[in-house]
């Protein structure tokens, strides 16, 4: 029977009662190394919107229909990651409930 009662306590929500502590001394070191992770893939992600807008321009000249939808998949790709990569702090912020900008 406790276990029925252990489910019971589950299912109306139990809280541990720990909160995320963002005093470790490791923390600059992470938050440092993952800006830079985050500023690496934008840059590449710039150049990489770059090459697919010349790719597309190029099959538009040319008439070359597989470059230009190449590029055209290239840029929607491009957005893409650019969305995700843009939005990854508040996506993080509303999945855990952490106010990481307050």
């Amino acid at each position: 029977m406790t276990e029925l009662t252990d489910l019971a306590v589950l299912a109306q929500g139990y809280n541990p009662g720990i909160i995320p502590n963002f005093d470790a001394p490791w923390m600059p070191s992470l938050q440092n190394v993952g800006g830079m992770i985050m500023a690496t893939a934008i840059v590449a992600l710039g150049i990489v919107l770059i090459l697919g807008a010349v790719l597309w321009g190029a099959g538009k000249l040319g008439a070359g229909p597989n470059a230009q939808g190449a590029g055209l998949k290239v840029l929607l790709y491009g957005t893409l990651g650019a969305i995700v990569i843009g939005s990854a702090g508040g996506i993080v912020a509303w999945a855990t409930g952490v106010p990481l900008f307050a």
